[in-house]
């Protein structure tokens, strides 16, 4: 039996978020890292935040008492210096430096959220992952990136704001529940945008390659393959990447600039062989 890795996570019927993050990690940068070691070091903060959080308490207040030991006893915090690094989005990195992303920190805290029975679920809000707790019929929602901090609907907008400058209404859908393979999705997301941003190439095709795998039905990873490879100088596999994704979506938006991207790219590589 081969080594269990991130598509195997994939196919579980419950998929665990932190163990896949924590895979993926060590599929992209961490060869040998140690699933079950911080697999061991969730559970130990558990296991503190059990003997902490009273479940005599309103789960608003159970929530707000995780958020300190978390927050303030355990010192995660979210990274403000450094945005973009992508150690912000390893789990093990988040362990080791308690610094993280507002989706790294907010799988961290709805593990053990659920580990204690409090109703926490990840929300996929524009530019800022946040967690939501289920309190009877109502919503509370806490922002792990700055503290654990509960927010209301002013603040949220806000923090779209900040993070994209968008400025119109807060559509419902934002705030429902993010699905496993959302989180996995968004934090691969993350991932590949640091990568393009600093140009390293091959590091991004290995997170689109991931996140190929958590959505193997969405064509536009192929094209987003493509162009790295393209950036790689990489024009077989640019090409056959880029044409995958015109044969599954021939009538995209950017089809045809992708059409005559492959002319120019096509002219590049014959002459080579």
């Amino acid at each position: 039996m081969g080594k269990w890795m991130y598509r195997d996570e994939l196919q579980l019927a419950e998929i665990n978020v932190p163990r896949a993050a924590l895979q993926f990690a060590r599929a992209i940068a961490y060869p040998d890292l140690s699933v079950s070691a911080y697999m061991a070091e969730l559970h130990e903060l558990s296991e503190e935040a059990s003997d902490f959080v009273s479940q005599s308490d309103s789960i608003g207040l159970q929530a707000e008492h995780l958020s300190s030991l978390l927050f303030e006893g355990a010192g995660f915090r979210g990274n403000t210096a450094d945005y973009d690094d992508p150690r912000n989005n390893f789990l093990n990195d988040v362990f080791d430096r308690r610094l993280g992303s507002p989706i790294s920190l907010s799988v961290i805290y709805i593990d053990i959220a659920t580990r204690l029975g409090i109703p926490a679920f990840g929300i996929n809000l524009p530019g800022h992952f946040i967690v939501g707790i289920r309190e009877g019929v109502t919503d509370i929602w806490l922002d792990p990136f700055h503290g654990g901090r509960r927010l209301d609907l002013t603040d949220c907008a806000q923090l779209i704001h900040l993070s994209l400058g968008y400025e119109g209404p807060l559509e419902a859908v934002w705030f429902a529940p993010a699905s496993a393979r959302d989180i996995l999705t968004r934090m691969l997301a993350n991932l590949r945008s640091d990568y393009v941003s600093s140009s390293s190439w091959a590091s991004a095709a290995a997170v689109i390659q991931l996140i190929r795998q958590t959505r193997p039905d969405e064509p536009e990873h192929l094209r987003d393959l493509g162009l790295v490879y393209y950036h790689q100088g990489r024009l077989p596999q640019a090409a056959h990447y880029l044409n995958a994704y015109l044969q599954k979506s021939p009538n995209a938006a950017d089809a045809e600039m992708i059409r005559h991207g492959m002319k120019s790219l096509l002219d590049q590589w014959v002459p080579m062989n």
